[in-house]
């Protein structure tokens, strides 16, 4: 008998049985679909996570704190200290940050923001319009984030705060890289009655660029020159020591470093002269791990299904076989070889695998069109799940899973063919079935 035959005969035989055959094959296209659902969620996650690290340009940056300067009797980071780490090997910028609250305002929209005050060298920032500011200048030039635009608000009309999903499409209609803007030192807040308190200056200020939309520190972000900052502290000078910004010194430095590879190198060097550091690549490992176990977890749900049906297809097979008997006697008695015999039901349960496989793949890409294109799709899958995410089936996911539904059906199909191939002929013709 040959193999084609044996397929049309396995065929013939679960077609004899169209309700029982269609039940257990339901429960191998639940446990194929779920098998792949759970490793595409996986891999998705893991992928996104993945191009996040290849774009995310801060995984070579180190923050330097001195938090304790205040209590220490350092006095902060000076310029001189700020010169010794960018002459550290692998360091390839270094810059002092100073953070300065101001009032923006652009017509009818204004902002109380904080500008980050930096040295052009240590940014890395992918644009959407507009291009980094230039070094010094007589005003100040802002590149606003991409999601920091939405800090400018009309007071007289504000965005929804309490929807998130209407404010997070908030953008105000202002054109950053033709509006003159004027930026006023300090926040704007309502008259305390306290004569006391200086009134910031006010500039006039333009963008230069705005970046891309990447929901990141540096999208959240507005920066101007270094030189420029300093000089906005210095004119501000009696209102930046009421509101405890230190002019002379600094609380916090970047470092940009030369490869992801050296950052720890670097860190431990800043270290040994007092200072905190910090860098997205401490954190690396733990994610890392975390989304490994995750996928582990994900796994083990679909295995889980998958031996569920693993039981329904022996079951089925063995319920076949007693049925069967008197059919199994006849096929021994004519000479039919055991080996076949054998084959004949291991090709039964492999078919239900297949069968159970292909149709639980197309359920599989089904149900991913669906949750691509829906909108309730993190609360769906929770948190192995992340926002904005797109599931993907790989191919060795597709191909992994027909062939892991077969190997379930050959393997569930082990003992009924072996039962058959025991059982005796005379008793089998007995039987009357």
């Amino acid at each position: 008998m040959r193999t084609s035959d044996l397929f049309k005969l396995s065929l013939l035989n679960l077609s004899r049985r169209k309700s029982r055959t269609f039940l257990t094959v339901l429960g191998v296209i639940v446990g194929t679909a779920c098998i792949v659902l759970m490793l595409s969620i996986g891999y998705s996650n893991y992928k996104q996570f993945s191009d996040m690290l290849t774009d995310n340009a801060s995984l070579t940056q180190i923050q330097i704190n001195d938090y304790s300067s205040s209590t220490s009797g350092r006095g902060g980071i000076t310029d001189s200290t700020v010169q010794s780490i960018a002459a550290m090997e692998h360091v390839r910028a270094a810059s002092p940050v100073i953070q300065i609250p101001v009032t923006i305002y652009s017509g009818i929209y204004e902002a109380n923001a904080q500008v980050t005050g930096i040295d052009r060298t240590v940014l890395d920032l992918d644009f959407a319009k507009g291009e980094m500011f230039a070094e010094g200048g007589a005003m100040p030039v802002l590149v606003v984030g991409g999601d920091a635009v939405q800090q400018f608000v009309d007071p007289k009309n504000p965005p929804n705060y309490a929807d998130y999903e209407e404010y997070s499409k908030y953008e105000p209609e202002i054109d950053w890289l033709g509006t003159e803007l004027e930026m006023q030192f300090g926040y704007n807040m309502e008259d305390t009655g306290n004569a006391e308190i200086p009134t910031g200056s006010i500039y006039r200020a333009s963008a230069s660029g705005v970046t891309k939309k990447k929901q990141n520190q540096e999208s959240n972000s507005i920066y101007m020159d270094l030189s420029i900052a300093k000089r906005m502290l210095m004119d501000n000078r009696e209102l930046a020591d009421y509101m405890g910004i230190p002019v002379n010194t600094y609380q916090q430095v970047i470092v940009r470093v030369d490869d992801m590879d050296n950052v720890q190198s670097v860190m431990d060097e800043i270290k040994k002269l007092g200072y905190e550091t910090y860098s997205e690549t401490e954190y690396i490992s733990q994610m890392q791990e975390e989304q490994s176990r995750q996928q582990g977890q994900l796994f083990a749900i679909g295995l889980i299904s998958l031996f569920v049906s693993a039981i329904g297809i022996a079951n089925t097979m063995y319920a076949s076989i007693l049925e069967r008997r008197r059919d199994i006697g006849i096929m021994k008695v004519v000479g039919m070889k055991i080996k076949k015999i054998r084959q004949l039901f291991l090709t039964e349960s492999a078919v239900i695998g297949l069968l159970g496989g292909l149709i639980g793949l197309a359920v599989s890409y089904i149900v991913v069109l669906a949750i691509n294109t829906g909108t309730e799709q993190t609360s769906f899958l929770g948190m192995y799940f992340s926002e904005g995410m797109k599931i993907e089936i790989p191919a060795w996911v597709a191909l992994g899973a027909i062939g892991i539904a077969v190997l379930v059906g050959i393997i569930s199909g082990v003992y009924p063919a072996r039962k058959a191939t025991k059982m005796s002929p005379l008793e089998a013709m007995r039987s009357g079935n």
